[in-house]
């Protein structure tokens, strides 16, 4: 097992406020990411129930760092530590994305390929067309695995 550090960034064309929202809002992060039980403060939950995989656990958290609206880190149970970080930029907002995480480097391509899906799915939820749970293995299986063979 190996300690691995990895970063993604994307920039929407929104206001970092809307970029936020999806990060804190339950009903927003269900759009893009799973099912959330969040407690927006330091100290607070922020669980997760991962929905495009029957394999994977849920993930337990507690928010370690909330600066609204430009930093939030998220210490879980087995994903690792989570860092978003948040720039207003002539566009709109880009959002960085950390992780850093003990795990054994055969699966660095499968952590890849689900974030930079994961910030596919961010940019569609944030157009107005969150991600169809049910039907997710035949609307974005492809694109996962076109990450997975190029990570």
């Amino acid at each position: 097992m190996d300690a691995v550090d990895l970063e993604f960034s994307r920039e929407f064309g929104v206001s970092p406020v809307v970029v936020w929202d999806a990060l804190i809002d339950p009903e927003l992060v269900i759009g893009w990411l799973g099912e959330a039980r969040i407690e927006a403060k330091v100290g607070g939950r922020y669980d997760l129930v991962w929905l495009h995989s029957q394999s994977f656990p849920p993930t337990t958290g507690t928010i370690s760092l909330l600066e609204e609206p430009r930093a939030l880190t998220v210490e879980s149970d087995n994903r690792g530590t989570l860092r978003y970080g948040l720039v207003a930029t002539e566009l709109g907002a880009l959002l960085h994305v950390g992780i850093s995480v003990v795990i054994e480097r055969a699966f660095i391509p499968r952590i890849r390929a689900d974030w930079q899906s994961n910030l596919d799915q961010l940019e569609e939820m944030l157009r107005g067309h969150p991600v169809d749970w049910a039907n997710w293995d035949r609307d974005r299986a492809p694109v996962w695995q076109r990450y997975l063979r190029s990570s």
